[in-house]
């Protein structure tokens, strides 16, 4: 019986379970290095991954990778300030309250956003409030002033792009009044927010405001935004649908 047994089992084992058992770990193990080493690579394509060139449009970037939402999920942003002569471009009424013109946006402009796997129109509304009117029916109507114009923005940038890409927008609302006379215009803000890559089923909401509040002493434009606008101070941000 043990020669046949001896017989039977594969070539240099004792028993057909033990060449099985080994044949099986090994499998296991080129299986488990096999996704290891995907996920490294991933990994080093994210992070070493290069992004097209700031285009003239923009005035200051910050770009904040490995941000987490609250179950841990990740995702990065590339989050792009406007100079003031295009804000000054698309803040005029015909432009965002009419839509009779619109901006040209570069070539690199165009290149910036067909990078992004999702972007995010950023509205706001400076302090002012027309006169005869009470504060909070006057910081209502600014609010919604601040989602169309988050809502035009949306509709340049679609327009912009050469294939389809999610598009978020985001209210900010109403900026808090300064305490001071001057020109308010840097108050109407254009931020554009590029989704860089993101995890499967992460939360863009809490994620974001996680690498706003974990970059603001680098990047004083997300304090501003999380502190100075009537919608940005809550526990969630207000997207408009």
């Amino acid at each position: 019986m043990a020669r046949m047994t001896n017989q039977s089992a594969p070539h240099g084992w004792r028993s057909r379970f033990i060449a099985w058992s080994w044949w099986s770990s090994a499998a296991a193990l080129v299986l488990v290095g096999g996704s290891v080493a995907y996920a490294t690579a991933v990994e080093v394509r994210r992070l070493t991954r290069v992004l097209p060139p700031e285009p003239p449009e923009v005035v200051e970037e910050v770009i904040v990778r490995d941000a987490v939402d609250q179950q841990g999920r990740h995702a990065s942003f590339r989050i792009l300030l406007f100079s003031d002569e295009f804000r000054w471009r698309i803040n005029s009424s015909d432009v965002l309250e009419n839509g009779l013109r619109q901006p040209v946006f570069t070539p690199e402009m165009k290149a910036v956003l067909d990078d992004a796997v999702e972007i995010i129109c950023v509205g706001a509304s400076s302090e002012e409030i027309p006169p005869g009117i009470s504060f909070e029916s006057g910081r209502a109507a600014e609010e919604r002033r601040a989602a169309r114009r988050a809502e035009r923005i949306a509709v340049w940038v679609r327009q912009a792009l050469s294939r389809p890409t999610p598009i978020r927008k985001l209210n900010i609302g109403h900026h808090a009044s300064a305490d001071q006379l001057g020109n308010t215009s840097a108050q109407r803000r254009v931020v554009i927010i590029l989704v860089l890559d993101r995890d499967d089923r992460a939360n863009i909401d809490e994620a974001l405001r996680e690498a706003m509040a974990r970059e603001s002493a680098r990047a004083p434009i997300f304090e501003t935004l999380l502190t100075k606008y009537s919608l940005g101070e809550g526990s969630t941000f207000e997207w408009v649908e």
